[in-house]
């Protein structure tokens, strides 16, 4: 029974176990680790600055006092433990690493945390040795079966390999991006037919997000062992049954640089796993690693995922930000128990038959889990495969029995429920189709290629509504489904009535020209469809193959103002109204690159050097770091007036170096002269921890930046605003204190109409100019036009969000005149770029100018 009152360690032994364990000899340095194919190093010596302790509480409302009173800065959820005394009563358990200074503070705060056993610490180093072993041997990568040791990134990469190799009709390798440092991320699919795509399930094992924890890293390739050298054997009916029935995607170490560096973070010191889209909007990506994920999860049509972590035992399931339970919790939890039930530590471990709803655990926000359910159809679950981040390597034989038959059972759910495939009767073939349970709001979304959908349900009877564009929707009634066997249902959709829009663009003044209309339904706001009209053609254009009902154009055009309407399609075909699109005018509307000081700013922070490109920037503490305490403002002295803006951005250059958790910056935005200030989230901010100076929520910037990244917002909300203002306030506690926040080349600029006389942008034709990209969003390929005045040297070339340049279109001597150059969405080395947001800087004539360029795909 939990006593409060007990004594759990004294400050004098405390203080001298702190004392023997930081004086100790730390593990010599490898005069020489071996580096990797990118020339960086296979591993490094992990220095050692913190110890286990382990604190006991009464409740977790006792632990939001303690965190208050003595923060922890390594905390998290997962060491976390709720230890049940009765049925009726519990305890709370926090095993976490903590410094010398922060086991002070909890002392000197009256709590008693008892040092434990450095189980992680002795694992780590033994690993080390052995990797130092490996290499003086010249061994790149041991079978063992299963793996008794833990092995290094390289290592992985051969292991993969190896795999591929021995059963190429089984198994094959992709890299689905690198990570911060230049890592190669890995993976592996097995499928029986794994050259070629099909109608089945596919499944998505990843792990070791966070670096220091490495069980589900090892059991991921154990795993990938087993189904190869399995399939078709005698008694493995089961693995053979997995392997022609599902696609299985395995990704064993998300976070190649944390598990080099022996930390939770990746390079950057940014938590992966708190690095994700949230549900609720309030969160931003930002690092490599996280962007390759998603962008990989969104290539594919996955169905049933889980993320591997250490730390605990237990199978958590979404929702983590909030204690909301998700639309298909009844579901969640039966496929959760598909794991933990085969898995006996696990299921009788701390947390009831070894699973949690991830916000009854601890709320956090901006995990992969959340994400990947709301926003990809896939089911995610975080599954914790041990107590110790970092066992000893003797134990992982064990973890691998203890988890097999969890494997294989959890991916076989992922056709629990009911799942078929829908085809339209015009044309036999497949649709994209939306899956709907009534009573439920989660949706699922058919695999175009094969119209094949995945719906996890638990035993139950269900109304279910099939729907695709240029479809009738069909109900079906009656569903029946019992957990553990798959329920077919393959459903043909009849085709609605079709026809077409056409219409002409003009500018102002009644010249036809070259534009791009976008096509949405109205008011559902789903793109169906872009064209383009031709001048030549006297600016006509047509939208063919519509179903009947409303739509939303939007008209664009290099140098002039958006146009859009609303047009009613109710027979064979329909003419809209005439777009005329006012002529554009590019409008600076304030810009600051700090050259001549920091007069058009008030507040506390002053000038520094070197700023973006060189000369100089501005930073909230030129003269070193930051102090207690903070609250420091940058604000744009004069109101921004955006009440003849159409559109526009508000973009700067910024890098950072800030506490993570305890301190941050906000970009803030007022409309009221300053009485009130709005922070704005972006893809570098972070959501508030609620702890130190940060708001709980709030966006801000934190953590480690080094490089300089591009900033931008769109001026939409603001429009028409004649008092818009902008700043920029750093907020601390009172402790930790960094370099701060830098920001450089300031820019809010727009396009307003310009008067008809004066010519598109209100410049003379040969005014030297960059014109702008059509189409704009663009796939496969855009126009960038520029004219120049003068016969001279032009560089034109695209960069990305980062300030790297990754292809150069134009570089040399140009003559006189209009001009345009093509961007196949491609970089210098011919790969295609990534989609996203790049930019095309100009330089000619004595002119700079940029223009943004969105690629989608």
């Amino acid at each position: 029974m939990f006593n409060p009152r007990r004594p759990l360690a004294s400050a004098a032994w405390m203080s001298l176990v702190i004392l023997t364990v930081f004086g100790a000899a730390a593990v010599a340095a490898a005069d020489a680790i071996p580096l990797d194919r990118n020339g960086l190093p296979q591993w490094e010596i992990k220095e050692w600055r913190d110890l286990p302790v382990r604190i006991e509480l009464r409740d977790m409302d006792a632990l939001t006092v303690m965190l208050a009173r003595a923060p922890l800065a390594e905390f998290d959820r997962e060491d976390l433990t709720v230890v049940w005394d009765t049925p009726k009563t519990h305890h709370v358990v926090i095993d976490v690493r903590a410094t010398r200074e922060e086991i002070d503070a909890l002392v000197a705060a009256g709590y008693n945390p008892v040092i434990m056993p450095d189980l992680d610490r002795a694992a780590r180093e033994e690993a080390e040795r052995v990797w130092a072993e490996m290499a003086a041997k010249g061994t790149s990568a041991v079978k063992t079966d299963p793996y008794d040791y833990y092995p290094s990134h390289a290592q992985i990469g051969t292991i993969l390999a190896n795999v591929a190799s021995n059963y190429p009709t089984l198994a094959r390798t992709f890299q689905w991006g690198t990570s911060v440092q230049g890592r190669e991320l890995w993976g592996l699919v097995i499928s029986d037919n794994v050259t070629s795509s099909e109608a089945e399930a596919e499944v998505r094992i990843s792990s070791t997000m966070h670096g220091d924890e490495v069980v589900p890293m090892v059991m991921a390739l154990n795993l990938a062992h087993y189904l190869t050298e399995n399939y078709g054997v005698a008694g493995f009916e089961d693995v053979t049954d997995l392997v022609d029935n599902y696609e299985i995607h395995i990704m064993p170490l998300f976070n190649p640089d944390g598990y080099v560096l022996d930390q939770r973070y990746n390079a950057n010191g940014v938590d992966l796993n708190r690095n994700f889209p949230e549900p609720a909007g309030t969160h931003s990506t930002q690092e490599t690693e996280t962007i390759h994920f998603m962008d990989y999860g969104n290539a594919n049509d996955f169905v049933l995922s889980q993320n591997g972590h250490g730390g605990a035992l237990v199978v958590n399931y979404p929702w983590d930000y909030t204690y909301t339970l998700a639309p298909d919790n009844d579901a969640l939890i039966q496929m959760s128990l598909e794991y933990s039930t085969y898995n006996l530590p696990m299921y009788n471990g701390s947390f009831p038959q070894g699973i949690t709803n991830g916000a009854a655990w601890y709320i956090t926000q901006g995990c992969l889990q959340d994400w990947s359910y709301d926003q990809t159809d896939c089911i995610d679950v975080t599954i914790e495969f041990s107590n110790t981040k970092w066992p000893a390597a003797s134990t992982l034989v064990g973890f691998w029995d203890d988890n097999r038959e969890s494997y294989m059972h959890w991916i076989k759910s992922a056709r629990y429920g009911v799942n078929g495939v829908v085809t339209g009767s015009d044309t036999g073939l497949p649709l994209e189709a939306t899956v709907t349970v009534t009573g439920n709001s989660m949706s699922v979304h058919t695999d175009p290629a094969f119209g094949d959908y995945y719906k996890l349900l638990d035993t139950g009877t269900y109304e279910i509504t099939f729907s695709a564009y240029g479809y009738i929707p069909q109900t079906v009634t009656g569903v029946s489904t019992t957990w553990g066997t798959p329920t077919v249902l393959d459903v043909v959709l009849a085709p609605v009535a079709h026809g077409d829009i056409t219409g002409y663009v003009f500018e102002t003044g009644g010249t036809p020209i070259d534009a791009q209309i976008n096509v949405y339904t109205h008011p559902l706001n789903e793109h169906v469809a872009v064209v383009g009209s031709a001048a030549a053609s006297g600016g006509a254009y047509t939208v063919p193959n519509l179903v009947y009902g409303d739509y939303r154009l939007v008209y664009s055009a290099a140098g002039h103002i958006t146009g859009e309407q609303i047009v009613t399609l109710d027979g064979a075909s329909v003419a809209a109204p005439d777009m005329t699109l006012g002529i554009a005018e590019e409008v600076v509307v304030f810009s600051d690159d700090f050259e001549s000081g920091a007069g058009q700013w008030t507040g506390d922070w002053g000038i520094d050097s070197p700023g973006y490109g060189g000369g100089q920037d501005m930073t909230d503490s030129p003269a070193g770091e930051y102090g207690d305490y903070a609250s420091s403002p940058c604000a744009v002295t004069e109101a921004l007036d955006l009440s003849d803006i159409m559109s526009g951005t508000v973009g700067y250059w910024c890098k950072w170096n800030i506490e993570t958790n305890w301190d941050g910056v906000q970009f803030q935005v007022s409309t009221n002269g300053g009485g009130s200030w709005t922070p704005l989230a972006s893809s570098h901010t972070q959501p508030g921890s609620g702890q130190g100076a940060q708001e709980s929520g709030e966006p801000y910037y934190e953590g480690a930046q080094a490089a300089w990244v591009y900033e931008e917002r769109n001026l939409a909300p603001w429009l028409g605003e004649a008092d818009v203002r902008f700043r920029f306030l750093l907020v601390s506690d009172s402790s930790i204190h960094e370099d701060g926040f830098h920001f450089d080349d300031f820019l809010v600029e727009g396009l307003r109409e310009a008067d008809p006389g004066t010519g598109a942008a209100g410049l003379p034709v040969l005014a030297t100019r960059l014109q702008g990209a059509y189409p704009n969003p663009f796939n496969p390929s855009t126009k960038v036009a520029f004219a120049i005045a003068r016969a001279g040297r032009v560089s034109l070339a695209i960069h990305d969000l980062t300030g790297r340049r990754i292809r150069t279109l134009v570089d040399g001597h140009v003559g006189a005149g209009e001009h345009a150059a093509i961007w196949d969405g491609c970089a210098e080395d011919g790969a295609r770029a990534a989609s996203g947001v790049y930019f095309a800087r100009f330089v000619g004539d004595d002119v700079v100018a940029t223009t943004k360029l969105v690629l989608v795909k």
